[in-house]
């Protein structure tokens, strides 16, 4: 593994985060004065490095870890939405009257909740999500929302992860089905809601995929992008934003996935 180092601003790092998700990253840490991608050794670096405005990009030799292991990091716990209480696996504060607790150790596989694709997401399952809905989560990461479905009464929740470390993460977190793999590899027509928290370039390549899942009466909620740079595959029939974030609910009558995309390396948001 190895990891670059961009300076940015944090008016900059909002957007930068988005391009190093749709290059590939494998996961990324905020520093004092830039941000730190980190990218698996089957990424090039010079393809990395060429797309980066930077000229002062800095690259390093990391030491290998398991990305299935939590990070060392102190986080307080916090407030999502109307019903969540998300908190690390070491803090002994109470659950607040009327939440429901997700016990997530921050780790390298994306959603610890901290973000705000991961809030709004999960938002947007407080609205929609009814009492034994069948649920797929297309590249669940930690599996945090395949685990708010299960904890808001979905009656089945399948999830998928092209990175087989996010699976063993997701793992420990969800007793659901998950697989290592893509939206492909589930049945058509099995969805009551789709779940896709992905980059944008990802969610125009399996659009289809997404259309093909859900339930013709179903819901498709799609997030990981920012408002300056949408999908260009998907209308939305309801949407939410916090910060420059945005996640949109889609009807599945409402694709068009676009033709002649080749398939980028997908990773959660």
């Amino acid at each position: 593994m190895w990891s670059i180092f961009i300076p940015a601003s944090h008016a900059t790092m909002e957007s930068l985060s988005v391009e190093l998700w749709e290059m590939g990253t494998a996961g990324i840490v905020e520093e004092p004065s830039g941000l730190r991608a980190f990218f698996e050794d089957t990424v090039e670096r010079q393809s990395v490095y060429s797309k980066l405005a930077s000229s002062q990009a800095d690259t390093r030799d990391e030491t290998p870890f398991d990305t299935s292991q939590t990070v060392p990091v102190e986080c307080d716990p916090i407030l999502i939405g109307q019903r969540f209480f998300v908190a690390p696996s070491w803090v002994r504060e109470p659950t607040p009257p009327g939440r429901i607790r997700l016990t997530i150790d921050t780790s390298s596989a994306f959603g610890s909740g901290r973000h705000e694709s991961t809030q709004l997401c999960m938002e947007v399952l407080e609205k929609h999500l009814k009492a034994g809905d069948s649920v797929a989560d297309i590249g669940c990461g930690s599996g945090i929302l395949s685990a708010a479905a299960t904890a808001l009464g979905a009656g089945t929740v399948i999830s998928c992860d092209i990175h087989h470390n996010s699976v063993q993460s997701a793992q420990t977190l969800i007793e659901t089905p998950v697989f290592v793999g893509s939206a492909d590899g589930i049945r058509s027509d099995v969805a009551d809601l789709v779940l896709a928290n992905l980059s944008v370039k990802v969610l125009d390549v399996v659009a289809n995929d997404l259309q093909r899942i859900a339930k013709a009466d179903g819901l498709i909620v799609i997030g990981g992008f920012i408002h300056e740079k949408r999908p260009k595959s998907f209308k939305p029939w309801e949407g939410s934003r916090q910060g420059d974030w945005e996640c949109w609910v889609c009807r599945p009558a409402d694709i068009h996935a676009l033709e002649n995309l080749a398939e980028p390396a997908a990773h959660t948001q």
